[in-house]
């Protein structure tokens, strides 16, 4: 295994064999700066594709836009999907707040106001749900604003 190792760290490295007045065993290192950002950016990379391809969303974050999914996937899985496999954020309290936003204002009152009392009644009956839910929603919002409209 070393074998194949320290061939493939001296590749990735930029260090190689060259032939010069020394013979061909004269070992030449590359430029340093550039090998070490070559490092770093393909790691940083493989990494990121990694983590990506390692997370999918158990549920859509958007049923009826593909391209805000698409990025709620690539940049929020994991914050999404703690919400979607929480019973207590994607039952009870993201339920909580939905029939808020359903529910009609009694006696023809201020139906803002009605709705802020309802929600944060939510909040306080499903506080882990709530910072599960505003984890993901936070997520998205910030990292897929320009494509969750």
């Amino acid at each position: 295994m070393t074998r194949v190792l320290v061939p493939l760290l001296l590749a990735v490295l930029g260090v190689g064999c060259a032939e010069s007045d020394e013979g061909p065993s004269a070992v030449t290192p590359a430029d340093s700066s550039s090998a070490d950002t070559q490092v770093d950016t393909s790691v940083d990379a493989t990494s990121d594709v990694v983590a990506d391809a390692a997370c999918t969303l158990t549920k859509p974050y958007s049923s009826k836009d593909a391209i805000c999914n698409a990025c709620a996937q690539s940049k929020c899985c994991a914050e999404v999907n703690g919400c979607l496999g929480d019973p207590r954020c994607d039952d009870d309290y993201v339920n909580c707040i939905l029939a808020c936003a359903l529910t009609a204002p009694t006696d023809g009152g201020d139906a803002g106001a009605e709705k802020a009392a309802c929600l944060a009644d939510c909040a306080s009956k499903y506080p882990v749900g709530k910072a599960a839910y505003d984890a993901a929603i936070g997520c998205v919002e910030s990292k897929c604003n320009d494509v969750c409209k």
